[in-house]
């Protein structure tokens, strides 16, 4: 979808403008699940936004974690405890908070922290992850819709991805839509990368899949396609990053197939091994059947990779077909396979479709302009 295009929509967009805020002493709150470590995809972001934002000189940002690691249940409410005493400590700076959030326990977290804001007269805005999330509140009972709607409805803004999340807020949790922003993700990158055709000429290709490994992510698809003999016998290699429980199934899944000795699992990495992962990867894939806004997906653009993924949630937004990524559907195994196939043979594609995605990353999705951005929606709240 063009910029154009997005400029048109009723939805607000947030530009550049100044990095000045408008209480330059009062400090900034980032509550997220997990913080920067243990956070996900949702804290690589935080970690991006926080780090570009210091570096600016702006209000100081801080971030505070109500989770801590995920699968430790026993550990999470000392997190969230602890994280409205954090709170309660800033209280008499009038810190602006700012929540992120996605559905489960995470909702429930966040309801304590946003109803410990308004008690202590402080103001917060909710920024919005989760792709699934009217699923999520359907299947709530009426008090706790009731309770999720307020949590929308007194923050000072809301932020989503992309427009599908947008018109969720709107239409279902009943927050008006000029109190809604749309503000994609957006992810460092390096200064140069090779897109002359040097990115491992004569080697074997590359792929990447980096995020938790789970089924909504595509990753069964993706060994299916892989297995396929129109790319099984072709020459490649395969790193599948992110870790999770479900991984071991996926490692027999991929010996089962035949395919184990070109696949490598990782588990969960860190920001250094994975930016090592995507210096050396040609194709980045992500055959998800929901997301709001893959970081992977914004981190391959960085890098110039080449992108083979499905246009699901805001990221139908993010990437054109045959110009900056490859697009299949949801559950299209062959469709997968025959692009992946496609990616493997034609350097020359590979090297088109990561020019055109470097450069959409450069126009709209680069963390250096972040700052500015969420200083825009700082000043409206």
């Amino acid at each position: 979808m063009t910029e154009q295009g997005q400029t048109r929509s009723a939805w607000p967009r947030v530009r550049a403008n100044s990095t000045e805020s408008a209480a330059a002493d009062r400090p900034v709150l980032m509550v997220t699940g997990g913080g920067l470590e243990n956070g996900g995809g949702i804290g690589r972001m935080v970690g991006y936004v926080v780090a570009a934002w210091n570096d600016q000189r702006q209000p100081h940002m801080q971030v505070i974690d109500t989770r801590g690691p995920k699968y430790r249940r026993i550990v999470w409410p000392l997190f969230l405890l602890g994280s409205v005493v954090q709170i309660v400590r800033f209280a008499p700076k009038q810190p602006l908070i700012h929540i992120h959030l996605a559905a489960n326990t995470s909702t429930l977290r966040k309801l304590i922290i946003s109803y410990t804001a308004r008690i202590l007269g402080l103001r917060y805005l909710l920024h919005l992850h989760d792709p699934k999330y009217e699923e999520y509140y359907s299947r709530q009972g009426k008090w706790l819709q009731a309770r999720i709607r307020s949590m929308y409805r007194n923050a000072g803004r809301v932020i989503a991805l992309g427009r599908p999340a947008a018109a969720m807020v709107a239409d279902r949790l009943g927050v008006p839509r000029e109190r809604i922003d749309i503000v994609p993700n957006a992810v460092p990158g390096p200064t140069t990368v090779p897109l002359d055709g040097s990115r491992k000429a004569g080697g074997v290709p590359h792929i990447l899949f980096l995020g938790q490994l789970q089924r909504r992510k595509g990753v069964h698809d993706l060994i299916d396609a892989l297995a396929r003999k129109e790319v099984a016998d072709l020459p490649w290699r395969a790193t599948l990053a992110g870790g999770g429980p479900d991984q071991a199934g996926f490692e027999a899944q991929a010996t089962a197939a035949g395919i184990s000795d070109k696949l490598a699992f990782p588990g969960w990495l860190t920001e250094k091994p994975i930016r090592a992962l995507l210096e050396s990867a040609d194709i980045l894939v992500l055959p998800s059947y929901a997301e709001e806004m893959a970081m992977s997906l914004l981190e391959g653009m960085a890098f110039g990779l080449c992108l083979v993924c499905t246009p699901v949630g805001a990221q139908a937004e993010v990437v054109e077909a045959e110009v900056s990524a490859l697009i299949v559907s949801p559950g299209d195994v062959e469709g997968l396979a025959a692009a992946l196939a496609r990616c493997i043979t034609d350097p020359d594609l590979r090297y088109r479709l990561g020019r055109g995605a470097r450069q959409v990353f450069l126009d709209r999705y680069d963390v250096t302009n972040y700052p500015d951005r969420i200083a825009a929606i700082y000043r409206r709240v």
